[in-house]
């Protein structure tokens, strides 16, 4: 019986402690809902102290990106356009084209950077990425079949809020 309460009482605080971090972390954000939901909402979390968390909003920054380049590849094959072909068409070129240098040369370098322990480099790179969004919503803007902006402005916004879990380090 002893020995079951002290590891209920053992996992009751490892339990509050990981949940203790990822508050005080977000806290720390400026919007502490996105964080916390993005943060709680994801398994690799629950167990993880400050850098952890860090490395799970730039995964997660990594995975928005990639969903966004996968939907703009999409939306090249199936090619259908109602209005203005030739103008979507341009728009998807140009988001492919943004999203794939935002990939490689932002997320993927503030990972890197992030590995190292270069957290204002990684701060930097991520950050940088989510200003180059603009690229993509200004090449749609004349192409009503779909639009981009929504998930670029989506994106730019979780990455300053990636940027501020990264801060918290230093």
């Amino acid at each position: 019986m002893e020995k079951k309460l002290l590891l209920f009482i053992f996992f009751h605080l490892l339990n509050n402690s990981s949940a203790n971090v990822t508050d005080s972390v977000c806290k720390a954000t400026q919007d502490y809902k996105l964080c916390n939901e993005s943060l709680t909402s994801n398994p690799y979390s629950a167990d993880e102290d400050a850098k952890g968390l860090a490395r799970v909003m730039l995964y997660m920054a990594l995975h928005k990106t990639t969903h966004i380049i996968v939907y703009v590849k999409q939306m090249m094959i199936e090619n259908k356009f109602s209005d203005c072909r030739s103008v979507c068409k341009e728009c998807l070129q140009v988001c492919d084209k943004n999203y794939n240098f935002i990939l490689h040369y932002f997320v993927l370098n503030a990972i890197k950077y992030f590995e190292v322990d270069m957290y204002h480099d990684a701060t930097f790179a991520i950050g940088l990425s989510g200003l180059n969004v603009s690229t993509c919503a200004d090449a749609c803007v004349k192409c009503n079949t779909f639009n981009l902006t929504n998930r670029s402005n989506e994106y730019a916004y979780f990455v300053l809020v990636v940027g501020d879990v990264i801060d918290f380090l230093y």
